[in-house]
């Protein structure tokens, strides 16, 4: 849904932010109490541009509980505060809304490292970066070990790090962020992705980290260090474990060159291809797995015909769709896929998008820009305003704006029609919920996992400026352009329901045992036999 000039705008504001703000000038600033006048004018301007800018904004709160939610904050509002504890109170309320696209994001220190230190952090890998974090019933596990240190055991739990449990952090963040809509399997996924931001907010910019964690009863202790390039590349022994590595990869591996990650995509946050087709059952590729890590990257058009290609020379009868942890992304991406799942010779993927004026969606879309940029981007502002008025329309007193796949296409010719499983969870969201729900309704394929993080009905999303409160200067992003999957269900605000109800254990988690995907095997193997 993005078009080239929005990423010119965002990279022009991007840098903008960079050079304009000294990084001692931003510390200092995070430091320094807002006063009660420059707290209440921004949350004027925040509660001013949601009622003018979002398109839906009372789907799942009233108008006057919202009123009432912003009226109660600025009564709160009696002393200087910092920015950041500002940011607290404010996002609180904006979660009242329950659409996840919607965030206020913490200023977060920043370190500024001069001369030769400069290049070697910006290729470090901080301390909690190198870990990942699965969060349930309370308790957060580590679930992955990027160190050097094979007795940081995968499976512990994580007690506290530097001294901070990470329960009171949940208390402490968790009325700041939402999901979509009423369902709660997006939250723990949401809270476990942000605890590498939560942590910095508490600890400040750290090269270390000490941990305490336990496992089989027993309390342990580690420290987990920043991880630097240039003392990776010295190591001898290292080299010589990833040239063998590289030795005994096959040939036909060429999963990580630079081609195919442009084709598939590549995810630099989950170290991993976007678009991966694999045969899970040895020696019969008659079964495939097609993981969907998200729909924000590599070429579509040309990735999925190569990989249905395949499908239909390998003769493939079972399909299973893994979603889980999808966060969503592009449109025009997840409408290509579509394309080549639906039964129909015919489709729709979405409706038109609900705006809030047709003819202020141009401007709305720039408005985090800073106001000296107008005229320099002028030359594109001008013709990108033209392209988004013409798919603009007017119906019942509703505005609307065209979208990829909100008109009737043409299901692809070699579209899959074989046995379809799809495999979702908390973490399937926006883009991944869309497909889900059109799939889902059309009974066109099993679903085996949990319910979906994103709403069925939909999400508000499309365009995602992002405005700098004028006094706070923390910065807001939200949806102008409410989009809805073509298919709908009947409970609004809650996400896709499985047909098969699979919730993983924090021991199926750590342990690396995938029973949602053991369950869609064992059922192949049984429609085989």
């Amino acid at each position: 849904m993005k078009k080239p000039v929005i990423y010119l705008f965002l990279l022009l504001y991007f840098f903008t932010l960079i050079s304009c703000t000294s990084v001692a000038k931003y510390n200092r600033f995070i430091q320094t109490p807002l006063s009660v006048k420059a707290m209440l004018q921004d949350i004027n301007y925040v509660e001013r541009n949601l009622w003018n800018m979002h398109p839906d904004l009372f789907l799942y709160v009233q108008q006057n509980q919202l009123k009432a939610k912003f009226d109660s904050l600025r009564s709160t509002i009696r002393q200087p505060l910092l920015p950041n504890q500002f940011q607290l109170a404010l996002a609180a309320v904006l979660a009242q809304v329950r659409q996840g696209h919607m965030t206020l994001s913490p200023l977060i220190f920043k370190f500024d490292p001069k001369g030769k230190d400069k290049v070697r952090y910006q290729k470090s890998k901080g301390p909690l970066s190198q870990l990942g974090f699965h969060w349930t019933e309370n308790t957060l596990y580590l679930s992955k070990n990027g160190t050097s240190d094979s007795t940081l055991l995968v499976g512990s739990k994580i007690l506290a790090i530097e001294g901070i449990q990470p329960q009171s952090l949940y208390i402490k963040y968790r009325p700041t962020f939402t999901s979509d809509g009423y369902n709660t399997t997006f939250i723990d996924r949401a809270f476990e992705r942000l605890l590498p931001r939560y942590y910095p907010l508490e600890i400040g910019y750290r090269d270390s980290v000490v941990i305490l964690l336990s496992c089989a009863d027993s309390t342990y202790q580690r420290t987990v260090l920043r991880r630097f390039a240039s003392a990776e590349q010295k190591g001898k022994a290292g080299v010589k474990q990833a040239a063998t590595e590289k030795k005994d990869k096959p040939a036909e591996n060429k999963a990580d060159t630079k081609k195919q990650r442009k084709i598939f995509g590549y995810n630099v946050n989950l170290k991993q291809i976007s678009k991966q087709l694999s045969f899970p059952v040895k020696e019969d590729s008659t079964v495939a797995l097609l993981k969907m890590a998200d729909f924000s990257y590599g070429r579509p058009k040309e990735a999925y015909k190569m990989i249905f290609d395949r499908l239909d020379r390998c003769s493939v009868q079972h399909l299973i769709l893994d979603l889980r942890g999808n966060l969503g992304g592009r449109l025009s991406d997840v409408c290509e896929l579509y394309s080549y799942l639906v039964e129909d010779d015919q489709f729709q993927f979405v409706y038109p998008a609900v705006i809030t004026s047709k003819f202020n969606l141009p401007f709305y879309q720039m408005k985090g820009l800073p106001g000296w940029s107008y005229p320099i981007l002028s030359p594109f502002i001008i013709p990108s305003a033209v392209v988004t008025w013409a798919k603009t329309f007017s119906r019942d007193g509703i505005d609307y704006t065209h979208l990829t796949g909100s008109k009737v296409k043409q299901s692809k010719a070699n579209r899959y029609r074989g046995n379809l499983f799809v495999l979702i969870d908390g973490g399937t969201f926006s883009a991944a919920s869309l497909i889900a729900t059109n799939l889902k309704v059309a009974k066109r394929a099993v679903f085996v996992g949990e319910e979906t993080g994103g709403a069925a009905n939909g999400t508000v999303a499309g365009i995602l400026p992002v405005l700098k409160l004028p006094n706070s200067h923390l910065r807001w992003r939200f949806g102008l352009m409410e989009v809805r999957p073509y298919y709908q269900v009947s409970e609004e605000g809650r996400g896709v329901m499985p047909d098969v109800p699979v919730v993983p254990s924090a021991d199926d988690v750590v342990s690396g045992r995938d029973p949602a995907m053991d369950w869609v095997l064992n059922c192949i193997t049984d429609v085989k036999f």
